[in-house]
């Protein structure tokens, strides 16, 4: 059955003459494989690329440290794009008290880190339609934190804990201290054992099928609005940071360094990486791994900004990571 996207390409849409936004539309559709099965649909869906579109340039106009454009979630809703977020930080079970994190000789902003470079992250996953970024966000922490202390980068599985952490509510939201205090009773299993779906599921945890060496024994909650702390905890480990992720300001981004705190905000929504920091042209960032494929962002990373408060979009507000 031929999509009407497919007819569109054929020219069977091209009875009138088309406005620069719908030319974007159409290359967009051929660059990222949309499928539409109706007019109406094509028509809805080049409206909300236009409203992004338009959101785009005006962000780019006001804007110098960071770069926009369009990505998969250029012609969706807001409901269906804040469908991928789903960081719930009310409930989350915390044992530890918040603490600073302090290292000898940590690296200055200038001289920056990167754990990607120094081996102890997977490669940018997707977390699909579901609700499971928290769930990403903990393995990554953990995978981080065992190479750290093996020197073995191993892919734990997402849906082991979108299954099976009761405390969360699997693709409908979660937090990465409810993952933490779930792996002080149960080892983790690995991607291959346990595949990601990007749907709930029934809890099929199998000791026999885990790593029963990889012992969490507990979390650090990293003492939130703290610039330093942060840096700190990031030099010693992978973190779980959870920022506000609703905005087109943070939908759109490529590269650059996002630093506009008003433009992003604080309503934590989304869980994500700590992966490092650094400074680009004069701004001090923390660099983020998110899970939206590496077709999303800068390759699926994101540089957020630091500051001496909450940091830009929040991402200093609620840092965790795993004991071993």
């Amino acid at each position: 059955m031929r999509t009407f996207a497919a007819a569109a390409f054929a020219g069977l849409v091209a009875a009138t003459p088309m406005s620069e936004v719908e030319y974007k539309f159409i290359s967009y559709i051929a660059k990222y494989g949309k499928m539409y099965e109706t007019r109406e649909e094509y028509a809805y869906r080049l409206q909300q690329f236009a409203a992004v579109d338009a959101e785009i340039v005006r962000i780019n106009a006001s804007q110098s440290d960071s770069r926009h454009g369009h990505n998969m979630f250029s012609d969706m809703s807001r409901a269906e794009y804040k469908q991928r977020l789903g960081y719930i930080p009310s409930f989350a079970n915390r044992t530890e008290e918040a603490q600073d994190v302090y290292v000898q000789a940590t690296p200055d902003w200038t001289t920056g880190w990167n754990w990607a470079n120094h081996g102890a992250v997977t490669p940018v996953k997707d977390q699909g339609q579901c609700g499971s970024c928290w769930t990403f966000s903990s393995t990554g922490a953990l995978e981080g934190a065992w190479y750290i202390k093996s020197g073995q980068l191993l892919s734990f599985a997402e849906q082991e804990l979108v299954d099976c952490v009761q405390l969360c509510f699997g693709c409908g939201g979660g937090n990465f201290f409810s993952s933490f205090h779930y792996w002080k009773t149960h080892f983790p299993m690995s991607e291959a054992s346990y595949p990601y779906t990007a749907k709930n599921g029934a809890c099929v945890y199998n000791q026999n099928d885990s790593y029963t060496n990889v012992q969490v024994t507990g979390s650090v909650q990293v003492t939130a609005n703290n610039k330093s702390a942060l840096q700190n905890a990031v030099y010693l480990t992978p973190v779980s940071v959870a920022i506000e992720a609703d905005t087109m300001y943070f939908q759109t981004y490529t590269s650059g360094v996002l630093t506009d705190a008003a433009a992003c905000g604080t309503n934590l929504d989304h869980a994500v990486l700590a992966v490092g920091y650094g400074q680009e042209n004069g701004n001090d960032y923390f660099l983020i791994k998110n899970s939206w494929s590496a077709d999303w962002g800068d390759n699926g990373y994101v540089k957020i900004g630091a500051n001496a408060s909450s940091g830009v979009c929040g991402v200093q507000m609620d840092p965790g990571y795993p004991t071993l």
